[in-house]
This record gives structure tokens, C-alpha cells and sequence, in this order.
């Protein structure tokens, strides 16, 4: 009996063993799928594990009456190099959308400028983004003797500041923005709403039926066509009412975070997040991983109108242009383009644009105040200070969030953490106001380098600062977002195996911008939760920040 009853206790103690082992298991610090819960628990475990300093910045108010800067356009040359060099006698420079042109010289229009240069009149192709040669143009840092957008809205935005565009011919090449759904979406998509138009497809996001993912309108053609047909579906006499706003936010609540590119979207939408993008008929052709999508035709045609800054070019360079725009239309050049993707053969003929000049800009204001679908926005920025980043580096981030802060909106709660091996708490999370600013400001003045890589022990502060928050403000459904910038090279603290189910399971977006290094870890951390990496190239990276703060903050 004694024998039955010592026996029955081991049994017991062994289960009850088993049970912690089992228990631990499922709470061991390699775990990458949490439930929200336990990510939770897990991070108050993780960040008690943390030493943290608290600084004290000192207020500086030297962004006040700031804007950005020309600082954070890029040098021109490096960044954009001329794909086509012009050696005649008469030259004119062309700035072209990058679906024509491209840096190796293989574009459709690099291909038909080497064919027109000859020794006594060329052209020079500039392939550049539209959004960014919009801003060099308007701040006059450089101005090219012409231009070719892929819609007419970047030419309206740029007389809207007093730049004389006048328009060469009005098209160069055929092309059209539109929705690219994969098939069974589209299939089921018709069977419930009838055709693809911009009005079936904004009520079927609205009704859930739908996650349609879409690029930055500052930066991408396509975003900004799709964008502005939006408004007008939500109020067609008025863009900017408050029904408009209503819908926008509506809308922008049920469809993933913008992506920068093309390139990116194609990402997310190859990773699940959404069954539609929005993309150029040219690029759907071009692309082999959407060839079995379908496409429908939206919005105003991309067809490539030239334009000429006359002002700063003589009537031989006029010439030059007018000749070169009739050799692009001949039947020769025309059939390269369709082999290339371009010139759709739908028929489609587009829809006028109604927003003109100031009004684009306004649109983009709209939507930069409505993205978040009126949701608060709680983010904090993660800075490396470690040793590895002195000189040019640290130097580029912190002229990189000095200039970004200003494209903050005001209406947001921000904090700065940074780190090396220790980590520090440089200003707590608070709405971005005047102070909150001219302490962000003071405290990125004052990151020095020195010392190791603790990366993952300062995300884990910064996810800690953010739950906090947002518990304290009663904010359940704000978007939590974090920015990190490094060179990617950590060596110290937690490994991302430690930290990824936290990261996983409360969903934070961590959005990564990586200096010249070691980033394989900053990419990973980036396509956990629908956000992206920035690679930060020399001379580069103060424009990119600009681009992701205008996108997401």
C-alpha cells in the first residue's frame, strides 16, 4: 500500500514536471508564433531584463519656421545619372518617368534617343521618379531643358508653383494606370460586382470584400492617379468635404500601409497581405511574377506627354524636341514600345482630370491627413549610436531625422531611443506639439557614437514604451510603428530569435533603415509585419526619410 502511494506521488510529481516543461516550452525566449497575450507578457519579461538610462534633452528650436531642406535632395548626378549622354552639337536634357528609362540605357526612350543622336543635334535622358523630379524642378536645385512624366498631373503641380511647362506633344507612348487583381479575385470580384471600375472598386474595400494595396501618391504616378480618382468617387463635386474625409478614412483602414515602389507592393502582395494592386499596364507586362493577373485600365492614361521649360532653351533646342517627339511616334519606334509593354491595345481612353495646379496638392495634404483612417499614430524612432555608425553615418541620420521631424504630423505621439550597448530613453513618447518637437530636436543633436550593438534590447524598449502608452491613452485601436535606423550590425543583447515572437505576435510594424553595412538582420525585421526596409545609399538617405516619414507619419 505504502509502495501504491509513494508510487502514485512520483507519478503526480512527474506530471506536474512535465506540465512546467511544457508550460516553458511554449514561453521559451526562441518562440516566433505568440498570441497577442502572450507577445505582451513575454515583452514585460524581455524589457525588465534591460538596463535603461533616461536622458535629459535639452529643448532646440532651430526647426521653427523650417520646412526641409534642399539638403534632402540628392546629389543629382549620383543618385540619378544620365542613362543617355547627348554629344551633338545642340543638346537637350530630358528628365523621363523611369517605365521609359532606365540607369543602364535600356529603356524604350534611351533606346530611341541613341537612335536619333547624331554629331549635330541630341538628347540626354535623365531617368528619375516623377515625385522626385517634381521636387528639383520646383526648388530650382536643378531643372532639366525638358520633361516627360507618365501623366499630365505632374505638369499641372508643377505650374501650380509658377514653372512654365509647355507641353511638346502630349503623348510619347501609350499607357494606363490601373488594378491588377489575381484571377480568382477578379473572377469572384465580377461575379459580385460587375465590371472592375474605380466605384465597384472602392465599395467592395469598403465592404470588406476587398484589400487592394497602393503606392505613395508623393512619390509613384500610379498612387497619385489612383488616389485623386478615389476623392472623386467619394464626392465628386467636392474631394476635400468631410464626406470625403469620412470615406478616406474608411478606406484607408482597410488596406495595407502604402508602399514606396512598385517593387515593394509586388511584396506584400506576394506575401498574402492583399489580392490587388494598383500598377501601370507597362510594368504589369514586364513583370513575369504578374503575368497570370488581370488587368483593368483606371483613371487618367499615362501616355507620356513631353513637356519643354522654354525660359532656358533656345529655338534650335525647341527644335530638337519637336523632332525627337515625331521620331518617337513613327511606326518603327512605336513597335519597339508595344514589344515592351507599352501601348495597350484595350481601347481605353481614360477619364479627363478634373483636379488641377494647387488642387493635386491639397489632395496629397488630404490624404497625408486621413491615411490612418482617423486612428491615433503612437511611433517611436530607434537610433544606433554605437560605435560603428561614427562619422558619416551618425552624421547622416541625424541630418536624416532633423529634416524628416519637420514632415511629422503634429497630431501624432513620438519618442527617441537610442542605443549602443546600453540603451537609453532620450525623449518619452508624447504628442508631436512645438515642445515635443524642439526636444526630439535637442536630443538627436546630442547622439554621439561609441561603444557595441545592442539592437534588439532597444526594440524591446521601444515596443515596451509603445504598449505603455498606448494602455495608458486608452487607445486600443492606435497604430503602433517603429523606426529603426542602423548599420545592422548587432553584437550585443537579445538575438532576433528572442525578440521575434514578440515582434510577431503584437503586429508592430518595424519600418528599417540600414546604413551601408551588414542589413540582412533590418530586412527580416521589416518583413515581419507589412512595413519595409530603406537602404540609406551616401547622399541619399535625407530624401529617403523624407519619402517614409511623408508616407507613414
Amino acid at each position: 500500500m505504502k509502495l501504491r502511494k509513494s508510487l502514485g506521488a512520483t507519478i503526480v510529481l512527474l506530471l506536474l514536471l512535465v506540465a512546467i516543461s511544457v508550460s516553458a516550452c511554449s514561453f521559451s525566449l526562441s518562440d516566433d508564433d505568440l498570441t497577442e497575450g502572450q507577445a505582451r507578457e513575454k515583452l514585460k519579461a524581455l524589457a525588465s531584463r534591460v538596463k535603461v538610462t533616461h536622458s535629459d534633452p535639452q529643448p532646440n528650436n532651430s526647426w521653427v519656421g523650417t520646412e526641409g531642406s534642399l539638403d534632402e535632395l540628392p546629389d543629382i548626378e549620383t543618385k540619378y545619372p544620365l542613362s543617355v549622354m547627348g554629344n551633338g552639337r545642340v543638346d537637350v536634357e530630358i528628365f523621363s518617368s523611369t517605365e521609359k528609362a532606365s540607369k543602364d540605357g535600356s529603356g524604350w526612350l534611351d533606346i530611341q534617343a541613341k537612335k536619333f543622336n547624331d554629331s549635330s543635334r541630341s538628347l540626354s535622358i535623365r531617368p528619375i521618379a516623377s515625385g522626385a523630379a517634381v521636387g528639383y524642378i520646383t526648388t530650382g536645385t536643378y531643372v532639366p531643358g525638358a520633361y516627360t512624366p507618365s501623366n499630365v498631373l505632374w505638369a499641372e503641380m508643377l505650374r501650380s508653383k509658377g514653372v512654365q511647362a509647355v507641353e511638346v506633344t502630349e503623348s510619347l507612348v501609350g499607357n494606363t494606370a490601373g488594378i491588377l487583381m489575381k484571377p480568382e479575385t477578379y473572377e469572384a470580384f465580377t461575379d459580385q460586382y460587375g465590371n472592375v471600375t474605380m466605384e465597384s472598386v472602392v465599395k467592395a474595400i469598403l465592404e470588406d470584400n476587398l484589400v487592394l494595396a497602393q503606392t505613395d501618391p508623393n512619390i509613384s504616378s500610379t498612387g497619385l492617379n489612383v488616389m485623386t480618382q478615389q476623392l472623386l468617387v467619394f464626392d465628386s463635386k467636392n474631394p476635400f468635404s468631410e464626406t470625403s474625409r469620412t470615406q478616406m478614412q474608411a478606406l484607408t483602414n482597410r488596406i495595407p500601409p502604402v508602399s514606396p515602389t512598385t517593387a515593394e507592393m509586388v511584396k506584400v502582395a506576394s506575401s498574402g497581405l492583399a489580392d490587388a494592386i494598383i500598377s501601370e499596364y507597362q510594368s504589369w507586362q514586364s513583370d513575369p511574377q504578374l503575368k497570370d493577373w488581370v488587368f483593368t485600365p483606371v483613371g487618367v492614361r499615362h501616355d507620356s506627354p513631353l513637356y519643354a521649360f522654354d525660359s532656358d532653351l533656345t529655338d534650335e533646342q525647341l527644335l530638337v524636341l519637336e523632332e525627337f517627339a515625331e521620331f518617337c511616334k513613327t511606326e518603327a519606334a512605336q513597335a519597339e514600345a508595344s514589344l515592351l509593354g507599352f501601348n495597350p491595345k484595350d481601347g481605353y481612353v481614360g477619364v479627363p482630370n478634373t483636379l488641377w495646379g494647387q488642387e493635386l496638392y491639397t489632395a496629397l495634404e488630404f490624404w497625408k491627413q486621413n491615411k490612418d483612417g482617423g486612428k491615433a499614430v503612437l511611433s517611436i524612432f530607434v537610433a544606433d549610436r554605437s560605435g560603428s555608425m561614427d562619422g558619416e553615418p551618425l552624421a547622416q541620420l541625424k541630418s536624416s531625422l532633423l529634416n524628416g521631424s519637420n514632415y511629422i504630423n503634429d497630431q501624432y505621439y513620438v519618442g527617441l531611443v537610442s542605443f549602443a550597448s546600453d540603451v537609453s530613453i532620450d525623449v518619452p513618447i508624447d504628442r508631436f506639439d512645438a515642445r515635443q518637437h524642439s526636444l526630439f530636436y535637442g536630443a538627436v543633436e546630442a547622439l554621439h557614437a561609441d561603444g557595441g550593438t545592442a539592437t534588439n534590447d532597444a526594440l524591446v524598449v521601444a515596443m515596451d514604451m509603445l504598449v505603455k502608452k498606448q494602455e495608458e491613452l486608452g487607445l486600443d485601436d492606435a497604430k503602433l510603428r517603429v523606426f529603426l535606423l542602423s548599420d545592422g550590425m548587432q553584437n550585443e543583447g537579445f538575438s532576433l530569435a528572442q525578440v521575434r515572437g514578440v515582434i510577431n505576435g503584437l503586429n508592430i510594424p518595424i519600418y528599417t533603415i540600414g546604413y551601408n553595412a551588414e542589413i540582412a538582420d533590418l530586412e527580416e525585421l521589416s518583413s515581419m509585419n507589412e512595413a519595409y526596409f530603406t537602404p540609406a545609399e551616401s547622399g541619399d538617405v535625407i530624401m529617403k526619410i523624407k519619402e517614409l516619414f511623408t508616407a507613414q507619419l
